[in-house]
């Protein structure tokens, strides 16, 4: 089983940037909880964890089953092989 159809675990994107303020560079960010689409936006690293940690609390993983979002994305095998080439 591949890592994208692992039934047990979950998927979140996260979105940093950096902006000044008083004079001062501040990381921001936005966590999006993939498979309820759920968005919480951050300052500072030491905001990330407890996010997360929140979002899994009240979003927990349904053992042994997709996602409900998730089991119409479940991925398909290429028709043929990927190979590499060379990019001029």
């Amino acid at each position: 089983m591949n890592e994208e159809q692992q039934p047990d675990s979950q998927l979140f994107t996260i979105r940093v940037w950096q902006e000044k303020v008083d004079d001062q560079t501040q990381w921001r960010g936005k966590l999006r909880h993939v498979p309820s689409g759920e968005i919480r936006y951050f300052r500072g690293w030491a905001a990330l964890i407890p996010l997360m940690l929140d979002m899994l609390r009240r979003h927990p993983v349904q053992t042994g089953a997709l996602q409900p979002d998730m089991a119409a994305h479940e991925p398909t095998e290429p028709k043929a092989p990927i190979t590499g080439g060379s990019h001029d």
